[in-house]
């Protein structure tokens, strides 16, 4: 800004340089105007009535910057002189006043600013006399134009930096007081949206506002109070809004410093035009609204944890919700403080990646909640900066029921190639062992047809003995299929009763003795004093039957087979034993799949049915089958029921 002169000069000097006027005017009138016209100090004569210029000479011709002297008569004190002097008054009234006190005293002292005709002030001092000139009183004023001559150098450059700087600044610069704006410059227009300075200047900040500011005070209100706080405190800083001519609202930063300007303190105001930034705070504030919105009511579990000590900042509803705990208990505290990793190594390896590559994307990992559920998630994670800080966002989404789904379908797809295996096998088995006993009945029932007459009463006996067994034999099979039918329709009804167990077992030995055709002995023992059993009796007779005429058919002609059955407290231990040709280790984990029949069977007649039918059985009773077997040595079947003093229902376990 600029640093006006002011006077130093004493009373006295300026009583000596009045003196030295008032002498030129006892001399003759061509040393007069000789001495008046060279003075280098410029000289004024006013009418004191008018306030009107009556002469003047060179010096002030120059000092005012004009051509000639006709361009200044005409001219009052204030229409030569900036609008306000340095003790802040305006021209036209400090005018009048100075005439007054040289009135009254002859003579006064005074700074003043002068506007040349280009527009340029002056700060100068001046002495103004009450003369009598030509019989009519005159006010002579000099203007020292030596003092005027050593500042103007320096303070015309000091003016025009300030000049160039103030025009040329990007910034808006207003300078006011607490009445109107005094200066603008033309950044300062175009940010209001104004054509001219002229639209601006002396109006004041609160009539370019609309009537409430953002905070709902008055804009007039607000503009008073910053203005108040300057003139107090120095300086104020604040956001305003001021209107354009067509009513769109111009959002400012304003930053007012207190200055001296002119003699008097001013208030210097920087404006800068924030419209983009608001902009950009208005945008930035909707997508945050966006984010936050989409971030908590995503139904994807959402989180978002500091890389460097791995503790969640941020989590989502459907999170909380998922874990089981409030946003509180979960902030501040990490995975694994949570528990959530079922599985530690998959989190460490997702760090690892996370490190290398900044992102992961559908990791499938395996959580759980605070209630101890498991999850599986299909896990996606990235690298984000907040504050400057790098975070790690994670969303996770629920593929618990796909999985599920998925092992689900798998294991439907695999019930219907084991469907398929079995069909084929069924098939198979159809084809192989109902087509011997077929023929064979076929073959013995032509034969008593056509040589019935002519066959000896032994043959015939052959014939028919051979028809019956194998018509047992196809029957057997077939109660075997509509059995296991049943069991897998859920037709099959565990109804147990109240059953002798030796009698029962005896009756069972004998009917596979006579099927087998007393091929083994069978052996029974029995502990002593069995009580009363509690067992399905039709379910048991498939369970034993199947055990017993195995142990035969895979047994050596006259091999002993062992049948025990002893008491284990509630439970009845049913042992049956071979000798015969024994399981393939590698059949053992079939042994309960349909059709399924060991690699050492040769030609002996099966359906691979049989132990399937067992163990289903076993299971109606909520019994145990176990089979110990070794090649070429045996087998031992040990089937264990809940029999003695139970009493079953439906919520009976075994």
């Amino acid at each position: 800004m600029r640093a006006f002169m002011t006077s130093s000069l004493t009373d006295r000097w300026w009583d000596e340089r009045t003196s030295a006027v008032e002498s030129l005017f006892k001399h003759s009138g061509v040393v007069f105007e000789t001495l008046f016209e060279r003075s280098a100090d410029a000289i004024w004569l006013y009418d004191p009535q008018t306030a009107k210029l009556v002469d003047c000479n060179h010096a002030a011709v120059e000092l005012i910057g004009a051509k000639e002297k006709q361009q200044l008569l005409p001219l009052r004190p204030e229409d030569i002189s900036s609008p306000l002097q340095p003790d802040g008054s305006q021209s036209a009234d400090k005018t009048a006043d100075i005439f007054g006190k040289v009135q009254e005293r002859g003579t006064h002292h005074f700074e003043w600013v002068i506007r040349r005709l280009d527009g340029r002030e002056v700060p100068i001092v001046a002495s103004s006399t009450a003369m009598t000139i030509g019989g009519k009183t005159m006010h002579v004023v000099i203007m020292d134009n030596t003092q005027r001559q050593r500042a103007e150098p320096p303070l015309r450059e000091s003016e025009e930096n300030f000049r160039a700087l103030f025009e040329s600044s990007s910034q808006g610069v207003v300078l006011l007081d607490d009445k109107a704006i005094l200066k603008i410059n033309p950044a300062a227009v175009r940010i209001m949206r104004r054509q001219c300075p002229m639209e601006l200047l002396g109006k004041h900040p609160g009539e370019m506002a609309p009537a409430l500011q953002p905070n709902g005070e008055p804009s007039s209100s607000m503009a008073r109070k910053f203005v108040s706080e300057c003139m107090t405190q120095g300086s104020a800083r604040f956001e305003w809004i001021a209107s354009a001519p067509d009513g769109e609202e111009i959002p400012l930063e304003v930053a007012l410093t207190r200055i001296q300007w002119s003699g008097r303190q001013v208030i210097q105001a920087f404006i800068t035009d924030i419209t983009e930034r608001k902009r950009a705070q208005t945008a930035l504030a909707e997508s945050e609204a966006r984010f936050s919105a989409a971030f908590h009511a995503s139904p994807a579990l959402i989180g978002i944890l500091r890389t460097s000590d791995g503790k969640y900042v941020l989590a989502n509803d459907a999170h909380l919700t998922w874990l089981g705990y409030v946003r509180e208990e979960v902030v501040g505290r990490t995975c694994v403080e949570l528990g959530m990793w079922e599985d530690l190594s998959e989190r460490d390896l997702l760090l690892k990646d996370m490190s290398t590559s900044g992102s992961i994307r559908q990791r499938e990992c395996r959580w759980r909640n605070r209630r101890g559920e498991r999850f599986t998630f299909l896990l996606s994670a990235e690298i984000i900066k907040l504050n400057d800080t790098p975070h790690m966002l994670l969303m996770a989404l629920d593929i618990t029921q796909r999985k599920r789904a998925e092992e689900e379908l798998l294991k439907t797809l695999e019930r219907e190639k084991d469907l398929g295996r079995l069909k084929s096998n069924f098939v198979s088995m159809v084809s192989h062992e109902f087509r011997t006993p077929l023929s064979i009945i076929q073959s013995s029932s032509e034969l008593l047809r056509d040589f019935y007459r002519k066959m000896h009463p032994a043959e015939r006996d052959d014939q028919l003995e051979s028809i019956i067994r194998n018509s047992r034999r196809m029957t057997g099979m077939m109660e075997e299929i509509l059995v296991l039918s049943r069991l897998d329709a859920g037709k099959l009804e565990f109804r147990p009763s109240p059953l002798d167990l030796e009698a029962f077992c005896r009756r069972v030995r004998d009917e596979v003795l006579s099927a087998m055709q007393g091929r083994c002995d069978i052996e029974l023992a029995f502990a002593p004093a069995l009580p009363k059993a509690q067992a399905d009796e039709r379910l048991l007779g498939h369970i034993f039957t199947n055990v017993l005429s195995n142990a035969v058919k895979y047994s050596q002609g006259g091999a002993p087979v062992r049948f025990s059955v002893s008491r284990d407290g509630a439970r009845a231990v049913c042992v049956i034993s071979d000798e015969g040709i024994g399981i393939p280790e590698e059949d053992q984990t079939r042994l309960f799949t349909a059709f399924h029949r060991g690699a050492n069977v040769g030609s002996r007649p099966g359906t691979g049915l049989g132990l399937v039918l067992v163990k289903r059985c076993v299971e109606l009773h909520r019994g145990r089958v176990q089979i110990q077997s070794a090649l070429a040595r045996g087998t031992n079947v040990t089937i264990s029921l809940p029999a003695f003093g139970v009493s079953y229902d439906k919520n009976t376990d075994n």
